[in-house]
């Protein structure tokens, strides 16, 4: 399996007086305990960590029906050079799962998100992500959470074509009582 986020350079300036076209809801994210594997480096670049997590996982036998394989980035690319990026590719696990070289296992998410359905390869996700932040977020009067954002990917693209990939992608966010 071969996961990718390439993402190109985007600016996430508020967009002053207008209003979102990106059907964009509210949901809450309970607590994920998950394998992960660290890329630290360019975005686009965080193939070889997913083979790595997934060639892992798979000696482990730890793929089925209930498995959720998600990207928790940490970094925005218009901030951190491009070389200090954090992204960790991870797994949903179980209690009995534990960590071993650089596999880490750790609790991920919690809380309230934004949550925009991305349609399309990953080289264009900047676009969902200036949606929420340059359009949604300055619209509702919420701010980010400290939070990393997390991209469900929600079908395979070693099985589908670019153009037909569908990636959720979820941006913490503050109650509007905690962003005074």
């Amino acid at each position: 399996m071969h996961f990718a986020a390439d993402r190109g350079e985007v600016d996430f300036t508020p967009i002053a007086h207008t209003e979102s076209t990106m059907k964009i809801e509210v949901r809450q994210l309970s607590p994920l305990r998950v394998a992960f594997l660290r890329h630290v480096g360019p975005y686009d670049e965080v193939g070889k960590t997913w083979e790595g997590l997934c060639d892992w996982a798979g000696e482990h036998c730890l793929f089925g029906p209930d498995v959720q394989l998600f990207g928790a980035s940490y970094d925005d690319p218009e901030i951190t050079p491009a070389d200090k990026l954090r992204y960790d590719a991870c797994l949903t696990v179980s209690d009995s799962v534990t960590g071993e070289g650089e596999i880490g296992v750790q609790t991920i998410g919690g809380g309230e998100y934004a949550v925009a359905l991305h349609e399309g390869p990953y080289s264009s996700l900047t676009e969902t992500y200036a949606e929420i932040f340059g359009r949604w977020l300055p619209g509702t009067g919420r701010e980010p959470g400290p939070a990393p954002c997390l991209e469900f990917y929600l079908n395979d693209p070693d099985s589908t074509v670019p153009e037909d990939l569908f990636t959720e992608v979820w941006v913490p966010i503050l109650s509007p009582r905690d962003s005074v």
